[in-house]
């Protein structure tokens, strides 16, 4: 389990994703003079700007056919090293104490918020639900072929079209830790979802340069809403990576609007954009919304000026801002085309009218959206909302709001591949904006009319209240039906892959999960990304593969779906696949261990506490 480690690995552990999440980015902050964030906002940049860096590298590399060695990665990360160690001596006469106490406090509160997340995924031995089987394939593949591989043949043979941010920082770690993809992806995973607090942290600093709101919103984001953390049960990891790249983003666009110009901010949008491209297109569509909401805003305010130094500032900085990011996309550019070659079918725009089979869809965005507390946090953040659009330099945050509030809905306009869902699990965001700010705005009003230490209880105890219950109804965020796999799987798999061959071919058991796509429902699911093992139960990227390929995979999964007895359709399925071997978990899947028992042809190698492996001796 992900809390079994000793302590001092844990420390080696998070050593490693310090250095993995911090080094290049730092050297890129380090290297310009700072324009008045504070300690937490550089930090949520240098974590952006690192992902951004290692994922622009990974693709140049890709492009170029060359391949990463432990050599070379050891000289990059020594030359950062050196380099940043330097630029810390050059600029030790600009820290001061209050940037260490900065630094001091900032630390705990990311420690407790990364450890309340170990604390929700403590029952987790994999990864959870559908999308994990995946990501530790990739993570395995790039760490096997020491970069972005073209295909992930031959576990699964097909074309890598995948985002691929997560992927590259998850192996990197997991080649220098020395844990496998399986234990990587899911310890560095909740590394990845406590520090997205840093990201809301550096929007909000961005949006109204006030600390008390953006703290609140970042502990309200680490400690009291569902979501990132219910992340954890979906297998979200790529998401949460994009969120880290995205959050700065949006801070700097903002900022270069309203704050100015300079080329290190248009830089840093750029390597930000290109980042967030390469880590997760939904997250880049999220951001575009954004700055089509800023650019909006600008242009409402530039038609209503009537100073023409002042219109030509505006146009200035919304084309800056708009270049840079453009600039950003056409860097990407490359890898953006090759996954568009894959996902060309699914994208459309369309109009969804209201209808009676809306409304599964639309209970299923309530569901989203709560539970009990999680209501009254986006009541309150709607209340927020309404306050921010009287505000005018808040009018391009309301505009972004509402838009993504609007397309949660299961009907209007819908930008495929983006599901309404999709907009719906991001709400956190500016929810723990928009209720920080409107809550710390209502104690500064009680303040300024009531009392002055009215206010102060208003906001302590008001945040305290939110903090305790929420924390209370999130520390048991995981949902038993997306946890496939146990200890026990486990151990059967640790099993396998001391005791088997690797052109073993398992038939498990498999079930119709959406848009007709088969999946895994037990430990057999993770026999191909853990063990290198064919398993009938392939991961989701199967889709990716040819016509011929794709259809024989589903008719072996279709079939192994319906399997329940040792008659002619198993033996069927056995001789069609070229199967050797059975894995199969008791009270999971349509084929269990007592339909076995007289089965001919068929002996038990493994058993244990409700894992059954099969050798098939014969096919007839």
């Amino acid at each position: 389990m992900i809390l079994s480690y000793p302590f001092s690995e844990h420390i080696l552990l998070v050593a490693t994703a310090i250095l993995v999440l911090t080094l290049p980015g730092l050297v890129w902050i380090l290297s310009f003079k700072n324009d008045g964030q504070d300690v937490a906002e550089r930090l949520g940049d240098i974590i952006g700007l690192s992902i951004s860096c290692l994922a622009i590298l990974g693709m140049i590399f890709f492009f170029l056919g060359w391949r990463f060695s432990a050599g070379l990665i050891a000289v990059l990360f020594v030359v950062m090293g050196i380099v940043a160690l330097y630029l810390l001596i050059k600029h030790r006469a600009d820290i001061h104490r209050v940037h260490l106490w900065w630094l001091l406090g900032m630390g705990v509160v990311l420690l407790l918020v990364i450890a309340f997340r170990f604390y929700q995924a403590k029952d987790l031995v994999f990864p959870a639900w559908v999308d994990s089987v995946h990501h530790v394939l990739i993570t395995q593949k790039i760490i096997d072929y020491g970069g972005l591989p073209e295909t992930l043949a031959p576990d699964l043979d097909v074309p890598l079209f995948y985002h691929y941010g997560f992927h590259l920082i998850a192996a990197l770690f997991s080649w220098i830790s020395q844990l496998e993809p399986v234990q990587a992806v899911l310890w560095f995973g909740q590394v990845i979802n406590g520090l997205v607090v840093l990201g809301i942290y550096r929007l909000s600093k961005a949006l109204w340069r006030k600390t008390i709101p953006a703290i609140l919103a970042a502990i309200l984001v680490g400690f009291a809403f569902q979501m990132p953390a219910y992340y954890v049960t979906w297998g979200r990891y790529t998401l949460l990576t994009g969120l880290l790249v995205m959050l700065p983003a949006m801070a700097v666009a903002y900022e270069m609007l309203m704050n100015g110009f300079s080329k290190e901010r248009a830089a840093r949008l750029l390597v930000l954009t290109a980042g967030l491209a390469l880590v997760h297109y939904l997250a880049l569509f999220y951001f575009g919304l954004f700055l089509l909401s800023l650019v909006v805003e600008r242009g409402v305010v530039w038609y209503r000026s009537k100073d023409p130094q002042d219109r030509k500032l505006i146009f200035a900085s919304v084309w800056l801002m708009a270049l840079a990011a453009a600039g950003g996309i056409l860097v990407a550019l490359p890898w953006l085309l090759r996954m568009l070659s894959a996902q060309a079918s699914q994208v459309s725009v369309q109009v969804v009218l209201p209808k009676a089979e809306n409304l599964n869809s639309y209970q299923y965005i309530l569901y989203l959206l709560g539970p009990t507390h999680n209501y009254y946090w986006m009541g309150g953040a709607l209340l927020g909302l309404i306050f921010i659009w009287w505000q005018k330099g808040s009018r391009g945050m309301a505009l972004w709001t509402s838009m993504m509030v609007l397309f949660s809905f299961p009907w209007g306009l819908r930008f495929g591949p983006f599901r309404p869902d999709h907009m719906a699990i991001v709400l956190f965001i500016p929810a723990s904006l928009l209720l920080s700010y409107g809550w710390v705005s209502l104690s500064e009003w009680v303040q300024g009319h009531i009392h002055k230490y009215a206010g102060l209880v208003v906001l302590i105890l008001g945040s305290m209240g939110m903090l305790a219950w929420g924390a209370w109804q999130t520390r048991h965020v995981t949902n038993a039906v997306t946890i496939l796999a146990d200890r026990a799987d486990w151990t059967a798999l640790e099993w396998i892959d001391d005791n088997l061959p690797m052109d073993v071919r398992f038939l498990t058991n498999t079930t119709i999960w959406q848009y007709q796509m088969y999946r895994g429902v037990d430990g057999g699911y993770w026999i191909l990304p853990k063990t290198g093992r064919f398993a009938i139960a392939l991961p989701g990227l199967y889709g990716y593969g040819t016509t011929e390929m794709k259809e024989e995979w589903v008719n072996w999964m279709e079939r192994a779906a319906v399997v329940h007895a040792c008659d002619d359709g198993f033996w069927s399925l056995v001789k069609d696949a070229n199967l050797s071997h059975v894995y199969l978990r008791e009270g999971k899947g349509s084929l269990q261990p007592k339909e076995m028992i007289s089965c001919p042809n068929v002996e038990v190698v493994f058993q244990q506490n409700g894992v059954w492996i099969y050798k098939i001796l014969a096919t007839e």
